[in-house]
């Protein structure tokens, strides 16, 4: 006690101006010593990362040409295993693909397909969370395998490589 009671004085005859120096400084390391939230990660994940954007078009051409333009891709042959997409590889290795829709019943848009580790759990798991899987996962030749599932009127496609 007598070393606590020493300490009590010790800080009891410093000027006031040192008390408040003391209390930043206390200020300080504690802020420094918080942790940051960190972003929720997909079991194991390290992050989302978009495989591949389809667009469905009714002008192909088109798309590809200000796509190519604005954003400087460059488009090659249609791949038959992507719907005779035109496809271009992005700098982050993701893929764009355009293609015309493939029946009468098909409308324009734009579906982005999430990499996956495992296609069978996440199709699992985003039908456990209430959405509707319009199609299961599905093998693509050589591309990978591919689901798309619809959640308040959106599509989401997850392909696993």
């Amino acid at each position: 006690m007598a070393s606590s009671n020493n300490a009590g004085k010790f800080f009891a005859e410093l000027p006031y101006w040192l008390h408040r120096l003391f209390a930043v400084l206390a200020l300080v390391l504690l802020s420094t010593c918080q942790s940051t939230p960190q972003p929720t990660q997909d079991k194991g994940s390290p992050k989302m990362q978009a495989h591949y954007v389809e667009i469905v078009s009714n002008n192909v051409e088109q798309q590809c040409k200000v796509l190519e333009e604005v954003h400087g891709l460059s488009f090659g042959p249609m791949v038959q295993d992507l719907g005779n997409a035109k496809v271009a590889k992005t700098a982050d290795g993701s893929l764009i693909g355009v293609r015309a829709p493939l029946a009468e019943t098909e409308q324009p848009i734009v579906r982005v397909y999430f990499a996956v580790t495992d296609i069978t759990e996440a199709v699992k798991t985003a039908e456990t969370a209430g959405a509707e899987i319009a199609y299961p996962p599905t093998k693509q030749g050589e591309t990978g395998t591919w689901a798309i599932y619809i959640l308040d009127e959106i599509q989401y496609g997850l392909w696993q490589r």
